[in-house]
């Protein structure tokens, strides 16, 4: 039994040592300025063969970040041949939420065990990446190719979504410019729906040497620059303070793509919390009114019908209540309309025509 016993131990002792020697492999080969060809087969293997060995926790957060690191080695190896669609490959949507998930889960390992051993790499990795997400979504941006600054700025916002919540507004911003209605729709309701815009705050203070007044990102941030005399003039600034103009976009943004229901829900909402603003109210009443007037589309054409019989057609009954159930059903819309410009001459016309034939005298007399 005893010898079973030295024998297991010896086993784990090997398997442990191996594992060992694939982190030193994976960590020589990225910490690497140049990457080859062979450093890329022996990352692989090492990465892989980490995978199915890992067993203890610390072996297991380690494996899943240099698998998690690998696009990035193999673009690193490309050095200076690397293209901006070689970068495009790279940063897709799953990746860089997967990159910036491992990262800070490494982080957050290592400070609960209390062994740094790649959290500052991590932190300076972290910002990096950013930086140059945030370079890339700019250079995009300044060529005007709007669809692709939008994705690279959402990029960065999924990347580190407590800390980039404008990226996800300037994604919005772009995929407007870029003229991809339904794109700026999907973007606008994440914007609506995210924390940034809900929950974060801008904290702001006047830079001495410029007189501006910047964004600090955090309220540490400016704690300290004040501290240190660079800043003054501090000011705190919910995020939630946009929401009414982002609501009012996703109003727009709905009534584009066709999407009435929701359009009439956020025009409602939008113009509770902006009730001046002229674009929202036009917005609004033509939903209404143009599905009114969709509704008496066939209008003209009954009404020749009845015209070519006499009063005593038999069919005349028919045609009538036929023209009675049309108006039925839009009155409604043209009086939602009226209710947003009652000095509409268009719809006070349609609305009067429309209690006419359904028999309500009564509020012909009120449109007098």
């Amino acid at each position: 039994m005893k010898k079973l016993i030295l024998s297991a131990a010896l086993l784990l002792s090997v398997a442990t040592f191996a594992q060992k020697e694939e982190l030193k492999t994976l960590k020589k080969i990225y910490s690497k300025k140049a990457i080859s060809e062979k450093d890329l087969a022996m990352y692989k293997d090492a990465s892989d063969a980490l995978q199915s060995k890992a067993t203890e926790e610390s072996d297991k957060v380690y494996a899943e970040l240099y698998k998690t690191m690998y696009p990035t080695v193999v673009l690193a190896s490309k050095g200076d041949k690397a293209s901006p669609q070689d970068l495009m490959k790279l940063y897709t949507p799953e990746f860089v939420k997967e990159y910036g998930a491992v990262i800070d889960e490494t982080i957050e390992f290592e400070k609960k065990s209390g062994k740094k051993i790649h959290t500052d790499e991590l932190i300076a990795e972290k910002i990096e990446f950013k930086s140059n997400l945030s370079a890339l979504a700019m250079s995009l941006n300044g060529a005007a190719k709007f669809k692709e600054g939008s994705d690279v700025f959402y990029n960065l916002y999924i990347f580190d979504p407590k800390q980039e919540g404008k990226s996800l507004h300037n994604a919005a911003l772009l995929a407007i410019q870029s003229k991809d209605y339904k794109l700026s729709e999907k973007r606008y309701e994440e914007l609506y729906k995210s924390d940034y815009l809900n929950n974060s705050v801008h904290y702001y203070a006047v830079n001495k040497a410029t007189g501006k007044e910047e964004d600090l990102l955090t309220k540490e941030n400016r704690t300290k620059f004040i501290g240190l005399g660079v800043y003054e003039k501090p000011r705190d600034e919910k995020v939630s303070k946009m929401k009414p103009e982002v609501l009012k976009m996703l109003a727009i943004l709905y009534d584009q793509n066709g999407e009435l229901a929701k359009a009439k829900e956020a025009y409602a909402g939008a113009r509770l919390l902006l009730p001046n603003d002229n674009e929202l109210k036009t917005g609004e009443f033509s939903i209404y009114y143009n599905e009114g007037f969709a509704g008496l589309a066939d209008e003209s054409k009954l009404v020749d019908e009845m015209n070519a019989i006499s009063a005593n057609d038999k069919k005349m009954p028919e045609l009538v209540a036929k023209r009675k159930e049309m108006f039925s059903k839009v009155i409604p819309l043209f009086e939602k309309a009226y209710s947003i410009k009652p000095d509409d001459a268009n719809t006070r016309s349609v609305l009067k025509l429309g209690y006419e034939v359904t028999g309500q005298t009564e509020k012909v007399k009120s449109l007098k």
